[in-house]
C-alpha cells in the first residue's frame, strides 16, 4: 500500500486501473465463470504442491474428503466414482469394485477411476486442494480451518503487525491441533498459491492495483474513530488481518454495503504487486465478485465512502456470514462479550462392578506376584514407554482389582466392564446400528486408549509433582500415590487423572466405529440438514465425525451412548470413521498414530463377529493359561484391517521431509 490518496471516484486513472485488475481476474476473457477459474486453481496447485497425497487428505478431511482417499490409494480393489464428471474436484466415492454391480452405481460404472492409478492420485489431490479453498470461500475469519491458515500466514510471511483474533479457549484449541497435524500442508498450500500468483503478475508486468473494501459495524458495536464523513478522502492506518479479501471493482463493495444493517466504510487502497496473495486462477479469491486475497502490506487505506443506518437489503444474509469465532482484536476497544449461562458441569459416578467371588487360579496367583513385585513382570504385562509396569500400589490407587488387570490380559472384557457388561454392551451396540442402518457386515468396532491398554498414548505425561505445586488437593494425592519414591509411569495409568482431582470425569470409553457405510449416511444427512455450517466440520477435519453428524445420521447408536454412559458413570466417545479407519500417521513419518494394527482391541469385526465370545489374549507366554468365561482362549490378536491396501506403485509414492509431529490418538 502507499500513503497517497487514490484519484477521485470515476477517474479517468481509477477506470484504467480497474480494467487492468479485470483483465489479471479474467485472464483477458479466457476465464469467465467461478468454476472455469476454481478450476484452473485447483488443478495448478494439486499438481505443483509437493505434500504428499496423504498429507493433504488428513489437511482437508471434512464432507467430501475422508480417510478411505488416502488408505485406498493404490488398492486395485478400490475406485473413485467423481460427483461431478466435469468438475471432478467437487468430491468423489470411495467404492469397493463389487459396489459397482448395484444398481445405485451400474450406470456410472464406466467412470469409476481405480485408485491403483495415476489419475486416481491426481483426483484425490484436487479433492483435497478443492476442500482447503473452501475454508476460505465458507469465510475469512468463521471456521477453524481459516483461522489456522490465517496464522500460518502470519508466521510464514512474518507478519507479527497483522490483526490479532481473540478466541475462546474451546476455538483456540481446535485450532492449535489443525496447527499441530496439519502446519506444514497448510504452509505448503498458502506458498504454493502466492509463488504462483507472484509469477502471473510478473508475466503481466503490473506492480501495483487500486482494491475496495467494505467494511461494517451492527448499530451500537464498537468501530475505528475514523469511520466518519469527514474521514472521506483521508489516508489511514486499518490494521488487516493476514489474509484479506479486495476486490477490484468499487461498484462491488458498494453494493454489498446496500445489503447491511449499521455503519458502514469503503476502503479503497493501492497495494504493490508483492502484497496481493492470490487471485481466483492461482487459488483463494472470489471471481464473482472480481475478488483477489492480499496481505497487509503497510495497513493504510483511503476512507473511499461512509454509509450510516444502512437499511435491510433485498437479499438475506448467507448462513456462512452468521457465524461467529471470536472477533478482531482492534486497537483500544475492548470486544463486546456476550453473557451466556454456563450449563452445570456433569457429575460422573462410577457404578460400582460387580465381581465373582471365586478361589485363584494359578494365574491370578502368578499376577498376585507381579503386582507384589515378587516375580518380574513378563513381557506381556501393562507397561509404559518409558517400561515402567503396574504395581499393588497403582491398582489400589486406582481403584483397580487384579481381576479386571486379568479379564484385560486373557481379553475377556477392557478396563471397567466385567466379561458379562462387556458382551452385553458389544451385543447392544450392533443392535444399535442395525437399527441405524449399518449392518454388522459393514462395520469395525475397535476400542482405543487406556480402557484397552492401561496406559495412555504418546501425547499424554502424568503430572509431576513440580506441575501440582498450585494444587495442594491432587499433590497430596499423587503424595498418598507414590510416596517418596521417585519409580513412577511417565504416561497417565487409566482413571488417574480423575482420581488425582485434575480431571472432572474418569477415563472414557474411546471407540473407533469404522464404517464406511455410516459415514456416507451421515453425509447424506448433512446435506439435507446442516448445509449452513462449514463442510469441513463434518469430519472435524481429522477423520471423525462432528458429534451432531453423529446424533442426526446414527440416532438408535447415540442413544444406546447415552444409556451407558449412565449405567457405567462413565464417558463414551464416538469416533466414527471410515471403513479404512483413522488416518495412518506413520506414512507422514510421524511415531504417534492411531491407525489399525493387529494390537488393537477388536470389539467386533465382520471376518471376527462378536470377538467377546472369542476373547484374544494379550499373553504371548504358552505356559500360562487360563480358562476365559466367555470362550477358548487364542493367541495373540492378528485380526487384518479392513481393506488394507496393497503396496503402492512408484508413482504414487510422495515423500515427506522433514520431521513431522505426531498426530494424537483418541479423540484430542
Amino acid at each position: 500500500m502507499a500513503t497517497e490518496p487514490l484519484p477521485p471516484v470515476g477517474s479517468a486513472e481509477r477506470q484504467e486501473r480497474q480494467r487492468i485488475g479485470e483483465a489479471l481476474l479474467f485472464d483477458d476473457g479466457k476465464v469467465t465463470t467461478t468454476p472455469q477459474a476454481k478450476t484452473v486453481a485447483i488443478e495448478a496447485l494439486a499438481a505443483r504442491m509437493r505434500s504428499s497425497t496423504p498429507e493433504l487428505v488428513l489437511a482437508s478431511m471434512g464432507l467430501t474428503v475422508g480417510n478411505d482417499m488416502a488408505s485406498r490409494l493404490g488398492d486395485s480393489r478400490y475406485v473413485l466414482l467423481a460427483h461431478n464428471e466435469r468438475y471432478p474436484s467437487l468430491g468423489a466415492d470411495v467404492l469397493h469394485v463389487d459396489e459397482l454391480r448395484s444398481a445405485q452405481h451400474r450406470e456410472q460404472a464406466h467412470r469409476a477411476i481405480r485408485m491403483d492409478t495415476e489419475r486416481a492420485d491426481q483426483v484425490v489431490r484436487m479433492i483435497s486442494t478443492s476442500e482447503l479453498m473452501g475454508a476460505w470461500s465458507y469465510g475469512s475469519n468463521n471456521n477453524i480451518r481459516v483461522l489456522a491458515l490465517q496464522e500460518v500466514t502470519r508466521d510464514e510471511f512474518g507478519l507479527q503487525d497483522a490483526m490479532d483474533w481473540h478466541m475462546d479457549p474451546t476455538t483456540r484449541s481446535k485450532v492449535d491441533l489443525e496447527l499441530d497435524y496439519n502446519r506444514d500442508a497448510l504452509r505448503d498450500f498458502l506458498r504454493t498459491q502466492y509463488q504462483m500468483t507472484q509469477e502471473t503478475l510478473a508475466a503481466r508486468g503490473i506492480t501495483e492495483v487500486y482494491s475496495y473494501r467494505a467494511l461494517s459495524w451492527e448499530e451500537g458495536a464498537p468501530r475505528p474513530d475514523w469511520v466518519d464523513e469527514n474521514n472521506i478522502g483521508s489516508v489511514i492506518e486499518a490494521r488487516q488481518r493476514p489474509l484479506a479479501s479486495w476486490s477490484a471493482d468499487r461498484q462491488v463493495v458498494a453494493d454489498w454495503l446496500e445489503e447491511r444493517r449499521g455503519h458502514g466504510v469503503i476502503l479503497a487502497a493501492r497495494h504493490s504487486t508483492q502484497d496481493i496473495f492470490s487471485v481466483p486462477t492461482t487459488g483463494m479469491g472470489y471471481l464473482g465478485q472480481k475478488e483477489w486475497v492480499t496481505l497487509p502490506g503497510d495497513h493504510t487505506a483511503t476512507v473511499d465512502g461512509v454509509i450510516s443506518h444502512l437499511g435491510v437489503g433485498d437479499r438475506e444474509q448467507s448462513a456462512a456470514a452468521g457465524i461467529r469465532l471470536g472477533g478482531p482484536a482492534l486497537d483500544g476497544i475492548t470486544a463486546g462479550t456476550t453473557t451466556q449461562r454456563q450449563a452445570a458441569a456433569l457429575s460422573w459416578q462410577l457404578s460400582p462392578l460387580v465381581l465373582p467371588q471365586t478361589g485363584p487360579d494359578a494365574l491370578d496367583q502368578r499376577i498376585a506376584r507381579i503386582l507384589d513385585g515378587a516375580e518380574e513382570g513378563p513381557s506381556w504385562w501393562p507397561r509404559d514407554d518409558s517400561g515402567y509396569a503396574i504395581a499393588r500400589r497403582d491398582i489400589e490407587f486406582l481403584q483397580i482389582s487384579p481381576q479386571q488387570v486379568r479379564w484385560m490380559m486373557t481379553g475377556e472384557s477392557p478396563l471397567g466392564l466385567t466379561p458379562e457388561l462387556y458382551r452385553e454392551f458389544g451385543s447392544e451396540m450392533l443392535e444399535a446400528l442395525e437399527r441405524d442402518g449399518v449392518d454388522a457386515s459393514q462395520v469395525d468396532i475397535r476400542l482405543k486408549g487406556t480402557g484397552a491398554e492401561f496406559y495412555s498414548g504418546l501425547h499424554k505425561t502424568l503430572p509431576t509433582e513440580a506441575e501440582l505445586a498450585g494444587n495442594p488437593e491432587a499433590l497430596q494425592r499423587m503424595q498418598d500415590w507414590f510416596g517418596d519414591d521417585q519409580n513412577r509411569p511417565l504416561r497417565r495409568p487409566y482413571d488417574s487423572m480423575y482420581r488425582l482431582g485434575l480431571a472432572p470425569e474418569p477415563s472414557d470409553f474411546d471407540l473407533d466405529i469404522n464404517s464406511s457405510a455410516a459415514v456416507r449416511a451421515a453425509r447424506s444427512h448433512w446435506r439435507e440438514n446442516h448445509n449452513d455450517r462449514y463442510p469441513g466440520d463434518f469430519m472435524g477435519g481429522h477423520g471423525y465425525l462432528d458429534n451432531q453428524a453423529v446424533r442426526g445420521s446414527l440416532p438408535n447408536l447415540s442413544d444406546w451412548s447415552k444409556r451407558w454412559e449412565d449405567k457405567l458413570g462413565r464417558p463414551l466417545s464416538l469416533g466414527v470413521f471410515e471403513s479404512s479407519g483413522p488416518f495412518d500417521a506413520t506414512v507422514l513419518g510421524r511415531e504417534l498414530s492411531s491407525h489399525f494394527k493387529d494390537t488393537d482391541w477388536v470389539i467386533h469385526h465382520p471376518q471376527t463377529p462378536m470377538a467377546w465370545n472369542t476373547p484374544q489374549s494379550r499373553m504371548v507366554e504358552p505356559a500360562i493359561t487360563s480358562t476365559p468365561t466367555t470362550g477358548p482362549q487364542t493367541g495373540a490378536s492378528a485380526v487384518p484391517a479392513l481393506g488394507e491396501a496393497s503396496e503402492r506403485p512408484d508413482h504414487l509414492r510422495r515423500g515427506t521431509t522433514g520431521a513431522a509431529r505426531g498426530r494424537a490418538g483418541g479423540r484430542g
